[in-house]
């Protein structure tokens, strides 16, 4: 059983910081490095015959393939650098360049497996999908007492997550 990495241990409130990796177990970063390989030889094909169609067209197709490559870059380098981090009674979930979504433990109502209501509730408006790229079913179901806000007029009652160290973040939760 894989254990978080204890970051830091507050001195005033004397409150461990546990984080959760939610990326290694996932192939986000076999799928990201895929990708990057296809923009480059995509980018590479297409511009060589964009080019001798309309030289404007390939300058286009190029900026985007290179603000994509970019894009994913950072987004592979946010996802590893951003753990779950729970601290006290504050669950932080930060997905990559996505939002950071805050919830405090007595909110939570119960902790459910992932997989059981994903299928029919990930469209939910009330529901949000924080597993990676939806390749996998999500470790856990996080049910709310009271709704959360997200992001403008987003009102979350219940979340789906994927963490690496399932068994150790349960039981720090359900405690």
């Amino acid at each position: 059983m894989n254990s978080p990495t204890l970051v830091k241990k507050s001195k005033e409130t004397n409150q461990e910081t546990y984080s959760f990796s939610y990326h290694k177990k996932s192939g986000y970063i076999g799928f990201i490095c895929a990708m990057l390989v296809v923009i480059v030889i995509e980018t590479v094909a297409i511009s060589f015959l964009l080019y001798n169609w309309s030289p404007l067209l390939h300058w286009i197709h190029l900026l985007l393939a290179i603000v994509m490559f970019v894009f994913l870059i950072v987004d592979l380098q946010a996802v590893i650098r951003n753990p779950i981090e729970l601290s006290g009674d504050t669950l932080s979930i930060k997905i990559g360049v996505r939002p950071k979504l805050t919830i405090k433990t007595d909110n939570i109502k119960e902790i459910l497996n992932g997989n059981i209501n994903y299928e029919q509730d990930k469209k939910n408006k009330e529901v949000l999908d924080l597993s990676l790229l939806g390749l996998d079913d999500p470790t856990f179901e996080i049910v709310l007492h009271e709704p959360v806000a997200y992001r403008k007029n987003s009102k979350l009652t219940r979340i789906f997550i994927t963490v690496d160290e399932k068994e150790t973040l349960y039981k720090l939760l359900k405690t």
